[in-house]
């Protein structure tokens, strides 16, 4: 992991992707029911979301859907959707 120079509390570490290396944002999270999830981007910039890794297992391998659910296919690490559609029930 590195320390971003622009502000000391922001930690980011090169993980490796299907496509090349990714960016782990570890300041930036999403609670999950084992681990936290954390922001993946394909650039070291931030500009481009690449996806999430579990925290629990170090997989890539992370669902979302169209609720904002996350579902780790490698371990039991799941996020309940923030937003739902009371009609679509």
């Amino acid at each position: 992991m590195s320390v971003d120079a622009g502000d000391g509390d922001v930690l980011t570490a090169a993980v490796r992707t299907a496509d090349g290396t990714g960016y782990a944002a570890y300041n930036e999270r999403a609670d999950g029911s084992v681990a936290p999830f954390y922001v993946v981007y394909a650039d070291s910039d931030r500009t481009d979301r690449y996806g999430y890794i579990c925290g629990a297992c170090g997989s890539l391998a992370v669902g979302m859907d169209p609720m904002g659910r996350l579902d780790c296919a490698e371990c039991d690490n799941s996020r309940k959707a923030a937003q739902w559609d009371a009609a679509y029930l």
